[in-house]
């Protein structure tokens, strides 16, 4: 999303400038010398009065939020300093978590005070009678029974520290917590229970993990599944219990969707960004019915529909920091879960005195509307893979490709009608009208023609305007047939092949060995790690050839790779024979590991030499007179032709077209 300055006089506390949709700022409240962390919830059960529990640098603050355009803070306790500071309730106790040794804090939120608190590091073992203890920890849980689950705490347990999870009672004595376990297997980030089930967030092995801790002194690993970009924050359950969604604390890392109704065997359904291509980096994602709500650094709070979790979908968003970017500043959290339907999120320094802030949100969005469909081949009906669908002129952007079985699916914030352009190398653009509507699916489906006017490589289509079955044509094969040659594994590093192209060809396809079903973008580079083309796929565990199309020029030490980790394809760590010459045009020369030994990802690699004079071999082509009409973003925005952004070309024959221009 673009950061729009925009002067707002909401209180006379406060003025920021802002970039939102479907989301209105009520309120706010600033500290004037610490920035913010973590933050929770609580109503008081007798007055019903709403207050925010803050974390910050130098201790934890509880404000009133009930006017939510007069946030008042009710008390603040001074602690150690530390960035991180996290907060859960239970009953009318606060408990808060922090990386300085400072042990457990309980808060007495009936004493609005602030004088009645505790910090508690000695917990007793009724098992053995043991003292456990621990002074700091990264993040904490309290789950609907009342146990505390204490994330990335070093404890003294069996003589051993411990970074997964310590598990405290503190329903039976909510001043004086009781030791009942640990889980101690990876180091947990963040996660949460529910019932018998914890969902972790390992985050230095990228990983999910779902734990049954149903025997607090016994727990044992359900099953685990990779993230997108393999550095896992943390994880979050639907209502249903079917499906997880998970944040990557990395620059344009992704929203994760997975299906865990077979724990043994977690799938991933969808993933999502908020802003595409910005560096964006998310952080705390919570369920909160059919939303996800996000806090995502420097793009401020992001609410995406999950009703269908195999199609996510943005629905609104406020921008709260001025600046975009992969930097650690703006939203730290959220909290959806007020009576009133307000959302809270702490602000890290998004204030004018760049210190920490709260910030009171009223919701303006509803239900997503959603678009699925088929794209097809009009010539042979056959499902085209790896088309473009993009709906335009919508606030939040969105781009989806067709699967391996031409299937697509998408979806907008608003209603109305919106014309929806359907692209792919090789063919014919086309646009069509669909009229969304909130809460419902609608089907469009699309067919495509090869653009006569295009240079054919291969000219084997007869019913191409250029078509001439005289026209030489080359098909070569290369690079190892297979991945049965040596020993491998499944690997989530970004690596990629090294090849020299001595005259201009086709990469038309390559067998790839996939772990799990997930979307991975595939990229030709130049020898400077810039994109010349790319394609997506949905791929299926198991072997498959996919179809590429990836034009390459003339040119040394060029790349074919994948556009980041996290993908569980198959490379061989043995035996590689460098270099493989494939048509005499082609020579793959080594692997980015610099190790010669290793071959990644593309097997039995298939290309096409163009046909030889193709424009004097038919000496009557018709040449495109097409008129170019206007340049649009993603957001169907009419602009210049701006390098290092995705731009959709428009002509006056309804054809569109898909350039990046790579700028210095």
């Amino acid at each position: 999303m673009n950061k729009i300055l925009i002067l707002i006089l909401v209180v006379p506390l406060f003025s920021i400038a802002q970039s939102s949709y479907n989301m209105t700022l009520l309120g706010s409240y600033e500290w004037p010398t610490t920035e913010g962390s973590d933050i929770w919830g609580w109503v008081d059960p007798v007055t019903e009065d709403e207050y925010a529990l803050v974390g910050l640098n130098d201790g934890f603050s509880c404000v009133n939020v009930t006017d939510p355009s007069n946030p008042i803070e009710e008390f603040y306790i001074s602690d150690l300093n530390s960035t991180w500071r996290d907060i859960k309730t239970w009953g009318n106790y606060a408990y808060v978590t922090t990386e300085a040794d400072a042990g457990l804090l309980i808060v007495d939120l009936t004493d609005m005070t602030g004088n009645t608190y505790w910090h508690v590091s000695q917990f007793t073992n009724p098992t053995t009678s043991a003292a456990v203890s621990f002074t700091a920890a990264h993040n904490l849980y309290i789950d609907e029974n009342g146990i505390c689950y204490i994330f990335g705490a070093s404890s003294n347990s069996g003589g051993s520290p411990s970074d997964g999870a310590v598990f405290l009672d503190v329903a039976s004595n909510a001043t004086s917590p009781v030791y009942l376990g640990e889980w101690n297997d990876e180091y947990i980030h963040d996660g949460m229970v529910r019932g018998d089930t914890m969902y972790a967030g390992c985050i230095y092995t990228g990983d999910l993990y779902i734990v049954d801790v149903s025997d607090k002194s016994n727990p044992f690993v359900l099953g685990t599944h990779q993230t997108p970009s393999s550095f896992t924050h943390n994880a979050w359950v639907s209502d249903d219990g079917n499906y997880v969604f998970t944040t990557d604390e990395k620059p344009d890392a992704y929203i994760g969707s997975y299906n865990i109704s077979d724990m043994s065997n977690i799938q991933e359904v969808d993933r999502i960004q908020s802003n595409p291509e910005s560096n964006s980096i998310p952080h705390n994602t919570h369920v909160d019915g059919d939303f996800l709500v996000t806090s995502w650094y420097r793009d401020g709070t992001t609410i995406h529909d999950i009703s269908n979790p195999n199609s996510l979908v943005q629905v609104a968003y406020y921008d709260s920091y001025v600046g975009s970017g992969d930097g650690f500043d703006g939203c730290w959290g959220t909290y959806p879960f007020l009576p009133s339907g307000n959302i809270i999120s702490s602000e890290i320094n998004s204030s004018n005195n760049q210190t920490g802030q709260l910030m009171i949100y009223e919701r303006g969005f509803s239900s997503a509307c959603y678009l699925e469909g088929n794209v097809t081949d009009g010539n042979t009906g056959n499902s085209i893979s790896g088309a473009t669908v993009v709906i335009l002129n919508t606030t939040i952007p969105n781009s989806s490709s067709s699967t391996l079985s031409g299937f697509y699916s998408s979806g907008n914030a608003d209603s109305g009608t919106f014309d929806v352009v359907f692209s792919i190398t090789g063919y014919i653009s086309d646009t069509l009208q669909a009229t969304l509507m909130n809460g419902q699916v609608v089907v469009l489906d699309a067919i495509l023609y090869i653009d006569p006017n295009m240079p054919l490589l291969g000219c084997m289509d007869p019913l191409a305007t250029n078509f001439n079955p005289n026209a030489n044509i080359a098909v070569a094969y290369g690079g190892e047939v297979d991945n049965a040659f040596s020993t491998g594994s499944y690997y989530n590093g970004n690596r990629h092949l090294i090849f020299d192209a001595s005259a201009e060809l086709l990469i038309k396809s390559a067998v790839f060995y996939a772990e799990d079903p997930k979307t991975i973008t595939f990229e030709l580079r130049n020898s400077n790690g810039v994109v010349i083309d790319d394609t997506t796929h949905y791929v299926i565990p198991g072997q498959q050839q996919l179809t590429l199309d990836f034009e390459v020029p003339i040119g040394t030490s060029m790349e074919l790779g994948i556009s980041s980790g996290g993908s569980s394809l198959y490379r061989n760590n043995d035996d590689a024979s460098y270099p493989y010459n494939i048509g005499s045009i082609m020579n793959i020369t080594g692997n980015s590991a610099n190790d010669p030994d290793y071959y990644y990802f593309y097997y039995n690699i298939e290309i096409e030499i163009p046909c030889e004079s193709i424009s004097t071999a038919i000496p009557n082509i018709v040449k495109s007179d097409r008129k170019l009409l206007k340049i649009t973003d993603v957001l169907g925005r009419e602009v210049q032709g701006n390098s290092n952004q995705t731009l959709f070309y428009l002509f006056d024959d309804g054809t569109v077209e898909r350039r990046v221009t790579v700028g210095i």
